[in-house]
C-alpha cells in the first residue's frame, strides 16, 4: 500500500502544478543569478581591457616622446679656442715658430750629471723653453720645427754639418706643451733611417704628433690631421723640404719633398687628402734652403706662389731660413716666409746676426666647423724673439711689451725688434691682420672676462 500511495500521489494533478511551480522558481533564480554572475565577468573584462589599451596608448605616447627627444637635434656650439676675438662660430689658433736649431755650443749648458745617461736624465732642457708657456697656452695647437735628427739616449752627439742632439730636446718640447712637430728639413737624413726612426719614436712617446719623414711606408701616406683641444675643427698639417743637403734616401718615401707640379705625391695631393680624412684647414710648413736673408728670395716666392695657386692651403710658412722674412698676402693666401730659429747657439759670424732671432706666430683659423668654404685666417699675432736673456741662453720675446724684462738690453732689444717689424711688413701685410702680439694686454683683458 506504501508504494501505491506514492503512485497516487504522483499522478494527482494539483500536485503536479505545484511541482511545476517550484521547478520554474528555481530555474529563474538560477538564470538570474547566472545572468548576474556573467554581467560582473563581463564588466570586469571590459575594464581590465580599457585598462590595457590605456597603457598601451601611454607607452606609445612615451616611446614617441622618446623618439622626438632622440632624433632633436642640439644647438650647435661654439669653439672659439684661447685666440682672442674669435669672429665665428669656430676658430683655431696654430701656434708656429722656426727651427729648434742645436749645437754642442748650446746643449752643453743644460747637461745633466751624466750626458751618458739612457733614463732621459742626460739633458734638461725645461727652462730654455719655459718662457713659450704662456703663448702656447694662448693658442690650440703649437708646432714646432725638428730641424735635426736625434741621437739614442745617451748619445754620442754630433753637431754640425751631420746632427745626432740629445734626445732630451723632444722631452722638453713636449713638456712646454707643444702638440705636433715638423722634420722635413735638409738635414732630415744626416743619420739615415736610424735618425729618423729614433726622432719619430721619441716623438710619438712623448705624445706629439708629427710629419715631414717617415719610419715606414704606411706612415708616409697618411696625412696628419689634429682635432684642436678646444674643439674648434680639425687642422690638417703637411711638411716639405727643397733639400736634402746632396744626400740620397734609401726610399724616395722617407722624406716629404717639395715636388714638381704633377708628381702624385704633392703637397696639394696630400692636402686634398687631408681634407677627406675631415681637415676644416692645412698649412703647410715650407723649408728653404737660403739662409741669413731678410727678404723671400726669388725661389721661395715662386714655390710659395705655386702652392698657394693650388687652392689646397689655407696658410704656408717657411723654416730653413735661419732668419726672421716677410709676410706677404697672395691672392687672398698669407705665406710667412721665415720664422728664423726658435732655439739656437749664438752666432759670432759677422752679417749671420739674424741667426740669433726668430719669429713666433699665432695664426688664427675662422668658420664653421664640418663646413666646407666657411673658413679663413682672420688674424695673424707675430711675436719677435732673442735666443738669450740676460747672457743666458733661453727662448725671449723682444715685443714691445717685454713680458719677461729685458732680453739682450733695452736698447739692443728695441733696435732688434724694429728690424724684424721692418722686415716683417716689407711685402706690404695688412696691419690690421698681422698684429704684434702683446700677451700682456691680452693676459689682463682675459682676466677682466
Amino acid at each position: 500500500m506504501r508504494y501505491r500511495d506514492k503512485a497516487v500521489h504522483a499522478r494527482n494533478p494539483e500536485v503536479l502544478v505545484a511541482g511545476r511551480r517550484r521547478l520554474a522558481i528555481v530555474a529563474a533564480v538560477v538564470l538570474v543569478v547566472l545572468l548576474a554572475v556573467g554581467g560582473w565577468f563581463l564588466a570586469q573584462c571590459l575594464r581590465s581591457s580599457q585598462s590595457q589599451a590605456g597603457q598601451g596608448a601611454t607607452t606609445q605616447m612615451d616611446v614617441a616622446k622618446q623618439k622626438k627627444h632622440v632624433v632633436k637635434k642640439a644647438e650647435p656650439k661654439e669653439h672659439h679656442g684661447n685666440s682672442p676675438d674669435c669672429p665665428d662660430t669656430d676658430c683655431i689658433a696654430m701656434m708656429v715658430n722656426g727651427d729648434l736649431l742645436f749645437h754642442p755650443g748650446l746643449w752643453d749648458n743644460f747637461a745633466g750629471p751624466n750626458t751618458a745617461a739612457t733614463d732621459g736624465t742626460a739633458y734638461d732642457f725645461t727652462s730654455l723653453f719655459e718662457p713659450m708657456r704662456k703663448y702656447i697656452d694662448a693658442s690650440d695647437i703649437a708646432v714646432c720645427e725638428f730641424e735635426t735628427p736625434i741621437a739614442p739616449r745617451g748619445g754620442p752627439y754630433t753637431g754640425y754639418p751631420v746632427f745626432n742632439i740629445p734626445s732630451e730636446v723632444a722631452d722638453a718640447a713636449a713638456k712646454v706643451g707643444y702638440r705636433a712637430c715638423t722634420h722635413a728639413s735638409n738635414h732630415s737624413w744626416d743619420q739615415g733611417a736610424d735618425g729618423i726612426t729614433r726622432l719619430w719614436d721619441t716623438l710619438d712617446q712623448d705624445g706629439i704628433a708629427q710629419t715631414g719623414s717617415y719610419k715606414t711606408e704606411e706612415d708616409s701616406t697618411k696625412p696628419l690631421v689634429i682635432d684642436s683641444p678646444t674643439g674648434g675643427g680639425k687642422l690638417g698639417l703637411i711638411a716639405g723640404t727643397v733639400s736634402l743637403n746632396a744626400q740620397t734616401p734609401d726610399y724616395d718615401w722617407r722624406v716629404d719633398r717639395l715636388r714638381e707640379s704633377g708628381d702624385p705625391n704633392h703637397q696639394a695631393d696630400i692636402a686634398k687628402e687631408a681634407r677627406k680624412q675631415g681637415a676644416d684647414v692645412v698649412a703647410i710648413a715650407m723649408h728653404s734652403v737660403q739662409e741669413y736673408l731678410d727678404y723671400a728670395d726669388s725661389w721661395q716666392q715662386s714655390e710659395a706662389h705655386e702652392l698657394a695657386d693650388t687652392g689646397a692651403f689655407d696658410v704656408i710658412y717657411g723654416a730653413g731660413c735661419h732668419c726672421a722674412q716677410p709676410v706677404e698676402n697672395y691672392n687672398g693666401t698669407w705665406i710667412i716666409y721665415g720664422l728664423g730659429n726658435a732655439v739656437t747657439v749664438t752666432s759670432y759670424i759677422p752679417g749671420n746676426e739674424v741667426n740669433n732671432q726668430g719669429v713666433t706666430a699665432r695664426v688664427q683659423f675662422a668658420g664653421k666647423k664640418g663646413v666646407a668654404g666657411s673658413w679663413r685666417v682672420n688674424r695673424i699675432d707675430w711675436v719677435p724673439t732673442a735666443n738669450v736673456r740676460q747672457g743666458q741662453y733661453q727662448w725671449c720675446p723682444i715685443s714691445d711689451d717685454h713680458p719677461d724684462g729685458a732680453c739682450w738690453n733695452e736698447t739692443e732689444d728695441a733696435n732688434q725688434r724694429q728690424r724684424i717689424w721692418n722686415v716683417i711688413y716689407s711685402m706690404g701685410a695688412d696691419q690690421n691682420v698681422v698684429r704684434e702680439w702683446n700677451i700682456t694686454a691680452e693676459q689682463a683683458g682675459s682676466s677682466g672676462k
